[in-house]
């Protein structure tokens, strides 16, 4: 099974959402949580991603001798291989800019691979090139309902259905800002984010859904700076229907329909500060720990242990305002 770039780069974005959470100052220590997107923030934001993931694989109690003995091959050359590690760096830039005549906020979103490579058996190649992990889109944000309006997308992989859970998953992140815009904290208080949504899968009858929750402690701010401790849990189901030849490639004989059945779990802490002026999240952090368990077609079961680094980087990228012009005297 692969992982589509545009998938990636879509869940990436609505993490980014919630990682990035920015805040209003009230007083010196107290904060209010809010992500609603504003006029004139221009941000960019760079990720960089390091996974090491470890992968064995077991005969299924249903397997067949033969079944039995491809499977101990290939989990014997698999822990021969060792470890994968990857690494990958986006950025990803969020322009807002000024209200129509109704008070809709035209936005523009883009995200690009900025290189990566994978270590393989000791051996390092660079990321093979992945021009479909770069995509684009307008759209228009309405703060008076929290409407959201996908408009125009740019990307290979961007099709009906990608643009439907595209739409679907900012729309979910928008209404996690809408109820959380009120929400004052002070040190020490803390408040969980929820991110539930159902995910892209382009195969008839196939279904996803990611069930999330980040839970934000504010540990102090300083100089305008709301410094965040983040623990985070994840859990994400997946079933899709798979095609009739590789559900019979063990037979000869026609076999009924088999599903591909995945699992995941994973925890991780980490911590973000988000400068207070301007809404900029200037640095987050999180490390994640997570386990996979996927049953195949051939009566074989795939285990996999990932631990995954995140880091991001903010920066502004809005002109600052200009200067009134002094009086000629």
């Amino acid at each position: 099974m692969s992982t589509s770039p545009l998938r990636l780069a879509l869940a990436s974005a609505l993490f980014g959402l919630q990682l990035g959470a920015q805040a209003a100052t009230q007083s010196p220590q107290v904060v209010t949580f809010d992500t609603t997107p504003r006029a004139g923030q221009h941000q960019r934001q760079t990720i960089d991603m390091q996974m090491t993931m470890k992968t064995r694989l077991e005969a299924g109690p249903a397997a067949t001798d033969e079944q039995r003995a491809k499977i101990a091959q290939a989990a014997e050359n698999m822990a021969r291989t060792g470890p994968v590690k990857m690494t990958m760096k986006m950025a990803q830039t969020t322009q807002v800019g000024q209200p129509d005549a109704e008070g809709w906020l035209p936005l523009t979103v883009s995200s690009a691979a900025q290189g990566g490579q994978i270590e393989v058996g000791g051996r390092t190649m660079p990321m093979p090139p992945q021009a479909n992990v770069n995509l684009a889109f307008t759209a228009r944000f309405n703060p008076k309902d929290f409407s959201f309006d996908l408009q125009q997308s740019q990307g290979a992989e961007f099709n009906e259905l990608m643009r439907a859970q595209g739409q679907a998953m900012v729309n979910e992140a928008l209404q996690v800002a809408k109820a959380l815009g009120q929400r004052s904290m002070k040190p020490g208080d803390s408040i969980e984010v929820p991110m539930n949504m159902a995910l892209p899968v382009p195969i008839p009858g196939g279904a996803g859904k990611l069930d999330a929750k980040l839970r934000y402690t504010l540990n102090r701010v300083d100089r305008g700076v709301a410094h965040f401790d983040l623990s985070m849990t994840m859990q994400m189901a997946l079933d899709a229907p798979l095609p009739a030849a590789a559900a019979s490639e063990a037979s000869a004989a026609p076999a009924a329909p088999q599903t591909l059945n995945m699992q995941m779990n994973g925890s991780g802490t980490g911590t973000s500060s988000l400068r207070l002026s301007d809404r900029l999240p200037l640095a987050s952090q999180l490390a994640m720990d997570v386990k996979m368990d996927m049953q195949g077609p051939d009566n074989g079961r795939m285990f996999m242990d990932m631990q995954m680094q995140m880091k991001a980087k903010g920066e502004s990228l809005a002109k600052p305002a200009a200067a009134p012009a002094k009086k000629k005297s």
